[in-house]
């Protein structure tokens, strides 16, 4: 069963990644987008490098990508030197926000380019179409996003945070009691001996210190 299970994972994992691949993104983001959306996070640079078994130059790339695209975001664990990473919260109401951006966007252009240049007939119909085509993509996509924010699909970003704070709290915690643990399991090393105290010297008594001090004082010439 559990097998299966791992199976229907990694099988899940390579199709997001064909589907990545088909809308332009590499095929190793896919797979990263894949492992996030099944693991949510924070998972660190060297276990990413050790499950997608690619080179760190790869994944390191294909990371910062995503993090561009604000899919995924860079988390500091209290106690870890290396990067981890999570996926955003909701991060697919960002792509939806970055789109209606990118259609406002074009369509402005539009507009400056037909102030500022004479084109013919064609090219203003060719123009104006395409600047139809993103203002109703925009305004559907709005209505949209409104729409997942009345269903409350939209997470907190403070709650993800906070999770991958006290995680990392954790993780420094166990890290610091097995190396305790460890530390009193240790045997002493072959051949090494105890070391002796040193000997304590008694003091004389006050009585013979002041006869050794009178017997080496030297008479005072009058």
């Amino acid at each position: 069963m559990a097998d299966a299970g791992e199976k229907a994972r990694e099988l899940f994992i390579e199709r997001n990644a064909i589907q990545a691949e088909l809308g332009g993104l590499p095929r190793i983001a896919g797979r990263l987008i894949g492992i996030f959306l099944l693991d949510g996070g924070p998972i660190s640079f060297s276990d990413l490098a050790e499950r997608m078994q690619a080179s760190r130059a790869s994944v390191s790339t294909n990371t910062r990508l995503l993090e561009r695209l604000g899919i995924i975001e860079r988390v500091a664990l209290r106690g870890e030197r290396q990067d981890f990473f999570s996926l955003r919260a909701n991060p697919f109401a960002l792509a939806i926000e970055q789109s209606i951006e990118q259609c406002q966007r074009f369509s402005e252009y539009v507009e400056e380019l037909l102030v500022s240049a004479e084109l013919g007939e064609d090219a203003i119909e060719r123009l104006r179409q395409a600047q139809s085509f993103h203002e109703v993509t925009a305004k559907t996509m709005q209505g949209l996003l409104a729409t997942l924010t009345r269903n409350n699909w939209a997470h907190s970003r403070d709650k993800v945070q906070a999770k991958s704070a006290a995680e990392g709290a954790g993780r420094t915690a166990r890290k610091s009691s097995e190396e305790r643990t460890q530390q009193l399991s240790d045997p002493e090393p072959t051949g090494a001996r105890p070391l002796a105290a040193r000997p304590v010297k008694a003091k004389p008594p006050a009585s013979l210190q002041a006869r050794t001090s009178a017997r080496g004082r030297v008479p005072r010439k009058t």
